[in-house]
């Protein structure tokens, strides 16, 4: 499935809908004052059902006259080359190309990748992301990437602006620092270090700031950088199955 357009959300959020096979809701951009219309899309199976979905989903674009965000999973592909088989649904395909002209959508490109939904030797790209032109020119940085999978047949997608700065960011514990046997013994000996450089009562954030600081640095020492394990592990899962798509070109 498709995800929001940004991680920290910076919108207000309004008049949400749910059915079965959509979620609308109303938002506004906080720093740009701009109002649109964002839907989640998860289509059914059969065409005639889909048929429905394309006619609501044109409906509510014209009704509330907001420049709409349509993303999710269409389950239907535009063209051959969209499916590892090559075979395409001409009366889906050709309705699908007919409710994106009715409402005046434009697609994000997905970036890098062909599919974005695999189940054995198939691979489809059924997952998008399309937009009206105003909101495309509102915000012309935004891209869309695929992430891996995982467990599910399909590919997360992520809409997103280049990456930004949010400043300053909580201070997090991770669970497994607890079954190390020195832990609480150094964690102690760490926030003695962090009081003796900020004294008194008041300085509790400078206290924790430093403090997550000493932590991430007796993480790495201890446990390594697990973030690049992590990166590390995926990219060889990943590069695995891109092998596969790439000996369909």
């Amino acid at each position: 499935m498709a995800t929001p357009l940004h991680k920290k959300r910076p919108r207000n959020q309004s008049r949400v809908t749910a059915t079965p096979h959509y979620t609308r809701e109303g938002a506004t951009h906080i720093p740009y004052s701009f109002n649109c219309m964002i839907v989640g899309v998860y289509a059914a199976s059969s065409v005639k059902e889909r048929d429905d979905l394309w006619e609501e989903i044109t409906t509510l674009k014209f009704a509330f006259e907001l420049p709409p965000v349509v993303l999710g999973d269409f389950n239907e592909t535009l063209h051959a080359h969209e499916k590892s088989s090559g075979h395409l649904n001409l009366s889906g395909s050709t309705s699908f190309h007919k409710f994106i002209s009715n409402c005046e959508l434009v697609e994000f490109n997905l970036q890098g990748h062909r599919f974005t939904w695999f189940r054995g030797d198939s691979m489809n790209c059924i997952d998008r992301a399309f937009a009206s032109l105003d909101f495309q020119l509102q915000f012309p940085s935004l891209s869309l990437c695929r992430y891996p999978r995982g467990m599910s047949d399909h590919c997360q997608l992520l809409l997103q602006s280049p990456e930004v700065d949010w400043g300053w960011k909580p201070f997090r514990f991770i669970n497994c620092w607890l079954s190390h046997p020195s832990f609480l013994t150094d964690f102690e000996a760490l926030w003695s270090d962090s009081c003796k450089e900020f004294p008194g009562e008041f300085s509790l954030i400078k206290k924790l700031r430093i403090m997550g600081k000493k932590l991430r640095q007796w993480n790495k020492s201890i446990f390594g950088d697990q973030n690049i394990k992590l990166v590390d592990i995926q990219n060889s899962i990943t590069t695995l199955k891109n092998l596969s798509e790439v000996s369909l070109i």
